[in-house]
């Protein structure tokens, strides 16, 4: 049934990929739209999340309040109250409304926009690459709600509470924009989302035998900084955010050498039973061989002997023959 599926994909003409691919946009379109309605009608639950990392309840903030006092640290303490939000645009509170509708209906649709897509992939593919794609059409949209929850919960209130606290002069008040305030929780808390795909594309590269686990180990260093540049270009321009970034990517990166290595084992063990399958496939193909040579053998040493009696038999009656017309002769 797969091998059918198959076949009618590559027998579809460009038109009809098109017209298949149109059907899915029309689907994701039309499930994004539903979801921004809803959402935008949830203006009270959308912007309460938006506007959570600064207010003292947030978990995070709870957490290091909680630690500055057990530690007697005030460094760990952080201030959200201190962060204060202005608009100076006159649609500014309705282009926010609309644009935290909007990504929030992005993050909701975005598993259902991957599996659509796996499902216009998949007819082309083979049972096997089929089988492997499924598993990241599963893992692509948990790995990002992941990066998603620690770039919120984590990266976000700390950039936010040392962007908005920080202060180059008693002089200058930190006055923050609401239009800058979103594009800092959007920026670093989508920068974690993608950061987090970091095992996938490790998956895939070990997969196609692009990278192995041994290169991998050799150039962690060049890794590191690899990892330090893309945090400081998806990030905002402090440090904080890209230690924060850099932090997971690098644990993310050794757990890729770890998925590297399963690769190479699980591929070493698929070369050596495939090895084994031939080695029993030849030898069972030579015994075959050996027994035809020895029913071959067998048959022509019987046609042999039963040749060389004939002639013994066909000598035996000429003798005959000739003794009795000898006999015939002396009568």
């Amino acid at each position: 049934m797969s091998n059918q599926t198959a076949n009618d994909s590559a027998e579809m003409t460009f038109g009809e990929h098109l017209d298949e691919l149109r059907k899915i946009l029309i689907r994701v379109v039309l499930v994004f739209s539903l979801l921004f309605i809803v959402l935008f009608i949830m203006k009270g639950v959308v912007l309460k999340v938006v506007f959570a990392p600064i207010t003292p309840e947030f978990p995070t903030n709870r957490l290091f309040t909680w630690l500055a006092t057990a530690m007697g640290s005030d460094a760990l303490n952080i201030h959200p109250e201190n962060v204060q939000l202005f608009n100076n645009k006159m649609a500014g509170q309705f282009l926010l409304h609309i644009k935290s509708s909007v990504v929030g209906a992005m993050v909701v649709a975005f598993p259902f926009l991957i599996w659509q897509l796996w499902l216009f992939v998949k007819p082309a593919l083979p049972p096997h690459a089929r089988r492997q794609s499924i598993r990241y059409a599963l893992e692509t949209p948990v790995w990002f709600i992941l990066g998603l929850l620690f770039g919120y919960y984590i990266i976000a209130p700390l950039a936010i509470n040392f962007l908005g606290n920080y202060s180059v002069s008693e002089e200058i008040s930190n006055i923050i924009d609401v239009g800058s305030y979103m594009s800092t929780v959007l920026s670093v808390t989508f920068a974690a989302a993608i950061a987090f795909q970091l095992p996938l594309l490790i998956r895939l590269l070990a997969s196609i035998g692009l990278i192995t686990s041994e290169t991998m180990r050799q150039y962690r260093k060049v890794a590191v900084a690899a990892l330090l540049i893309f945090a400081a270009i998806i990030t905002p321009p402090d440090v904080v955010s890209q230690v924060l970034i850099f932090i997971p990517c690098y644990a993310l990166y050794e757990y890729g050498i770890t998925i590297a290595h399963g690769i190479e084992v699980r591929r070493a063990k698929e070369e050596a039973e495939y090895e084994a399958m031939q080695a029993a496939e030849a030898a069972a193909e030579a015994q075959t061989d050996a027994e035809a040579a020895s029913d071959a053998a067998t048959t022509a040493e019987a046609e042999s002997k039963a040749e060389a009696e004939g002639e013994t038999a066909q000598a035996d009656n000429d003798k005959e023959n000739v003794d009795d017309e000898k006999a015939g002769d002396n009568k």
